[in-house]
């Protein structure tokens, strides 16, 4: 029965390198047409040596083992699948490494740029700060200018309020002895309508005066005496009292003209001091303007400077930060690279390792996994020297876990555990000591699994 199945073996030989270039032909792998070519051609020779094994190893342990075309393809569907999920893993970590790698360039760019703007804006702010100063010189003088003219100003206001107070004083006064002689004065001018009452003078009110002292000079007395005459009384009484009303009267209006027309010439210099007031703070106005434009302008290249300048130090103090992780990262994104290319031989390794190396012990294990590198390296096929398929297969937590499930720590029960977790057929445990049995039923304890007694 041993030769026949090494006949059948042997047989199907021919077929497997057709089967895995048809499953494979439209498959992405990322390495030339020349090395797939030597995946599918190397497939069929791990297939066919795996074969070999099984017999080497009847006749050593006397453990019968065997491999099928089903266990071929599961071979081939197990190495789409891993490479697809190995290439996508690694093609991830790569676009990091390589977007903070990109990060780090542009940083360097951004600071080289913003070091020449910081530059520009810097000789942009001292000519700002020269045109500043320069304006506020014109400013300083244009408002000693203008305080001068308001300081001329101002005195010509207290001397235009100075004139107005005095006329107001006389001219309430002149109002009052108006008002009180008001009645008298009326009086006088009525008696004197037809009469030119700016031809009485002085002696004329004197020659009157002893006619005035005689105590029959009444209106009374002039009735009986003279009849129809007897107004001639009355109306030069009338002509003495309005002289001697008029007398005070007329100094009063005449100092009061006077006063107004010092008032008006005192508000004449007053508007022009006050238009050169209003020309000089139209002038200041104009400077001060321009000031606080330059000044505008200063503060926002200040500010954009400092902006510019708190963003070169941002990016300077991150690529400084960065200097050691910059030169790790570039290593690793190369490493990245080169494990895409290495992909290629290291999943052909780890799926082989999954199908067809359960049934065997760690002695034979390692011996297939020698014969597997050596026959890579005879077809050129790249693969990582210092491959440890049980890191690339599994991270160390999970292994932890395992441990703390129940699985023993040592390589082959880690393989083991490898080949029963990422398979892509049932196994079958041997466990004479249930320590397999007891990791399963404690790992998947979460998930409900039910144990049949047989």
């Amino acid at each position: 029965m041993l030769h026949t199945l090494i006949v059948i073996c042997f047989n199907l030989q021919s077929v497997y390198s057709p089967v895995s270039e048809h499953f494979l032909s439209t498959y992405d792998i990322d390495c030339s047409t020349v090395v797939k070519g030597e995946v599918v051609q190397c497939m069929g020779s791990f297939q066919d040596g795996v074969a070999e094994k099984c017999v080497d190893y009847f006749q050593r342990y006397r453990r019968a083992t065997h491999v099928t075309p089903k266990s071929y393809l599961s071979f081939i569907q197990g190495y789409k699948t891993i490479y697809k999920e190995k290439h996508s893993e690694v093609q991830t970590l790569a676009h990091r490494m390589n977007t903070g790698l990109q990060k780090l360039r542009e940083a360097s760019v951004s600071v080289a740029l913003l070091s020449k703007e910081l530059e520009v804006k810097e000789k942009e702010l001292q000519i700002a700060h020269e045109k500043a100063d320069m304006v506020l010189k014109v400013v300083t003088v244009k408002a000693q200018a203008a305080e001068k003219v308001k300081v001329e100003v101002q005195k010509v206001k207290d001397k235009a309020q100075a004139i107005v107070d005095s006329i107001s004083a006389d001219k309430a006064f002149a109002e009052e002895k108006l008002e009180a002689a008001k009645p008298a004065l009326e009086e006088a001018e009525g008696a004197l309508q037809q009469f030119p009452k700016d031809s009485i003078n002085e002696e004329m009110v004197e020659l009157l005066l002893p006619y005035f002292d005689m105590p029959d000079y009444t209106l009374e007395t002039a009735k009986r005496v003279c009849g129809n005459v007897a107004g001639l009384a009355s109306w030069t009484k009338a002509m003495a009292s309005f002289f001697s009303i008029n007398k005070e009267v007329l100094p009063l209006k005449a100092n009061l003209a006077v006063q107004q027309n010092r008032l008006a010439m005192a508000n004449i210099d007053l508007q022009a001091a006050q238009a050169e007031l209003d020309d000089k703070q139209a002038e200041l106005d104009v400077v001060q303007a321009e000031y606080e434009k330059a000044m505008m302008e200063k503060q926002t290249l200040l500010e954009d400077a400092e902006r510019c300048r708190h963003k070169m130090q941002t990016a300077s103090s991150l690529i400084s930060g960065l200097a050691g992780e910059k030169e790790r990262w570039t290593e690793q994104s190369k490493e990245f690279a080169a494990q895409t290319k290495r992909l290629v031989g290291d999943v052909l390794l780890a799926t082989a390792f999954l199908s067809y190396s359960g049934p065997f012990n760690q002695e034979f294990r390692n011996l297939l996994l020698t014969d597997w590198q050596r026959e890579m390296k005879t077809r050129h096929i790249p693969f990582g020297n210092n491959l440890n398929l049980t890191e690339m297969l599994i991270d160390a937590p999970t292994v932890s876990e395992w441990n703390l499930q129940g699985l023993p720590n040592d390589d082959l029960s880690i393989q083991n555990g490898i080949i029963i977790t990422k398979a892509s057929r049932f196994p079958l445990l041997i466990d004479p000591q249930t320590q397999g049995k007891i990791w399963i039923k404690n790992k998947e304890s979460m998930n409900e699994l039910q144990v049949g007694l047989h």
